[in-house]
């Protein structure tokens, strides 16, 4: 079996220096100072204000939460991303609203929030970095600007590829089975020290000087995450440059028209292909090859989410693209070989 993600994690031996520190200091949560070291070194690394989280999911509820916006905001979001997106919305009292994805990027783009504001007011857009694909932040901060409207990038699979700006507020996740995976945890980066220090508070739950004036959670990065965290940032480079071996042997193999647009330099996260029915699926299955159908059924075709208005940029709820967009995750890890990867593109 060739496996779908393998993730890439610190060795026993590599962690062992970080948890003999958390055995000498004593100290296993609430902001210890292995976070606190994490976290300054992440700040380095983005140059922004920041604060760790327990999971990419919290980042997401805690973002919402510290806007401070009425109960039933409306959230316009694509309906082609992980569950994750749309449940974070829902879990604070938020109204979710689903729009369709550009055709090349599959990604909620600037262009297509402005047409959807031409027919529903909205309140905060969250735009996902698809498959680790950026979001252009340049003009989500000009988007920003002109309508006062708050986007919260969703870069859950895309640590050290999404930029951060002035206006946009942007999360992370640091599950195991992201590039910078640390087996969970999360990350909420803004221009704005405030709104950070806002949702640090929240992930205490909502203690400020010893009394809590808006209820949060509990969802503070623990020491042992973050002694992983640490591990990872000194293996961060090797584990990049293994990524792009990666991405340069399968780009030699596979037609660029059955690939998501990316940009140049841009090693993916996730790769879905382009497929036009189930016989491929069936295929890789009996050649051993593990996949994935990622975002699929859309978020809309989940009963979970069936109540979630819909609005196209068109004049209508029929989002073609997201319908219409037949895609197949293939292995995509540092541990494939070039005989892996020839192998199944052959299949393809």
């Amino acid at each position: 079996m060739i496996p779908l993600l393998v993730p890439d994690l610190p060795t026993t031996e590599e962690l062992l220096p970080w948890l003999k520190r958390i055995d000498s200091n004593k100290w296993y949560s609430n902001f210890g100072p292995l976070v606190q070291e994490f976290e300054l070194k992440l700040t380095k690394l983005l140059g922004s204000n920041l604060t760790t989280v327990s999971s990419g999911t919290s980042a997401l509820e805690l973002a919402l939460l510290a806007l401070d916006i009425p109960s039933n905001s409306k959230i316009l979001l694509p309906a082609f991303t992980f569950p994750a997106t749309v449940t974070a919305v829902k879990s604070v009292g938020l109204q979710p609203i689903f729009t369709d994805i550009d055709p090349n990027t599959w990604l909620l783009t600037p262009t297509i929030a402005r047409q959807v504001l031409n027919r529903v007011s909205i309140d905060v857009i969250i735009p996902v970095t698809t498959f680790g694909h950026p979001q252009p932040t340049d003009e989500w901060d000009k988007f920003s600007h002109d309508t006062g409207i708050t986007v919260l990038i969703d870069a859950a699979s895309s640590f050290g590829k999404q930029p951060t700006g002035k206006h946009c507020i942007v999360t992370f996740s640091f599950h195991a089975t992201k590039a910078f995976g640390i087996g969970e945890g999360g990350l909420v980066v803004a221009n704005s020290a405030e709104f950070i220090e806002q949702v640090r508070i929240l992930s205490n739950f909502g203690f400020d000087n010893g009394v809590i004036i808006k209820a949060g959670s509990n969802a503070k990065l623990s020491e042992y995450q973050a002694a992983v965290g640490l591990a990872q940032l000194e293996r961060w480079a090797k584990i990049s440059q293994k990524r792009q071996v990666v991405w340069d042997i399968y780009q030699h193999y596979l037609d660029q028209e059955i690939l998501q647009n990316m940009p140049t330099n841009h090693i993916p996260a996730i790769l879905s292909v382009k497929v036009k029915d189930n016989s491929t699926i069936e295929r890789f299955a009996k050649c051993q090859i593990q996949t994935r159908r990622w975002y699929y059924p859309p978020l809309y075709k989940h009963p979970a989410f069936t109540d979630v208005p819909k609005f196209a940029p068109q004049a209508n709820d029929y989002l073609p693209v997201t319908e219409n967009l037949s895609l197949l995750g293939i292995p995509f890890h540092t541990s494939l070989t070039e005989s892996d990867i020839s192998y199944i593109c052959n299949q393809l």
